[in-house]
């Protein structure tokens, strides 16, 4: 059976977190189906399948046997279930999306959808062994390359098959989409430059946008009880998390994150 792209199985028992990407999915032209439990699990490969991992009956190895590669799994993910996300990832899920959901975040990431796998040209203005640059439009598209390109090269060069390469997976991801959505605010004249250094047992990755940049010391800690309704914060939680050390420049539009074997 083909794949329908269009198509967005909400796997999750929270009606609140089905409602919420249901209302956001719509003005997508995404038709969604919800399943409570695997025993739900639609016979149509969906093209994406929302993973709710604060809900243990959707086991993300199970989704992911039961429709194989052709289905994008994104993990949901919320305060209480965060330690859950990078097994998830390594279990199947290529992507992640936080609770309560972000509507300019979910678009993203159902452009990121349609845009698929292929290949997109992002300029590679030189560089040395171990040292990567690219440049780049503020398009969705370029992400995965991008991001494919520098794990890559860490397998070869950093660490292989560790912990650190799928966390660096997830950093790079979440520092892109961070500059094309809040940094550039999606204008494709605006660039996006990445710069990576690499060595045995070491990551650097800097990211750097065009935008007016931010006050980092000004994001609320989105694991304080009264922030936990916010979306500010948890993409800044979640690199902190992930990385050994995150900083930014002075004017707050470039990022780097650290990581170490």
């Amino acid at each position: 059976m083909s794949v329908s792209s269009g198509f967005a199985l909400i796997c999750s028992s929270r009606a609140e977190v089905a409602e919420s990407l249901i209302r956001e999915l719509e003005p997508l032209a995404a038709r969604c189906e919800v399943a409570s439990g695997r025993s739900e699990w639609p016979a149509e490969v969906p093209g994406v399948a929302f993973i709710d991992l604060a809900d243990a009956s959707q086991p993300v190895r199970e989704v992911r046997l039961a429709y194989g590669r052709r289905t994008e799994l994104v993990a949901i993910v919320d305060n209480e279930s965060v330690e859950r996300l990078i097994p998830a990832l390594a279990a199947g899920c290529g992507d992640y999306l936080f609770y309560p959901i972000n509507p300019d975040e979910l678009g993203l990431q159902w452009r990121k959808h349609l845009a698929g796998e292929g290949g997109t040209g992002a300029r590679r203005p030189g560089g040395l062994a171990g040292h990567l640059q690219f440049e780049f439009p503020s398009r969705v598209q370029f992400v995965r390359e991008v991001v494919a390109e520098v794990v890559e090269a860490c397998e070869r060069l950093a660490f292989s098959g560790s912990r650190a390469t799928l966390n660096l997976r997830v950093a790079v991801g979440e520092a892109l989409s961070n500059a094309i959505l809040y940094g550039n605010q999606e204008d494709p004249e605006k660039l996006v430059r990445v710069v990576a250094a690499l060595s045995a047992g070491s990551a650097r990755v800097t990211v750097t946008d065009q935008g007016q940049g931010f006050d980092p010391q000004a994001i609320l800690d989105p694991t304080r009880p009264e922030n936990r309704e916010r979306s500010q914060g948890r993409g800044l939680f979640l690199l902190r998390s992930l990385t050994d050390e995150v900083s930014f420049n002075e004017r707050g539009n470039s990022i780097t994150l650290t990581l170490r074997e």
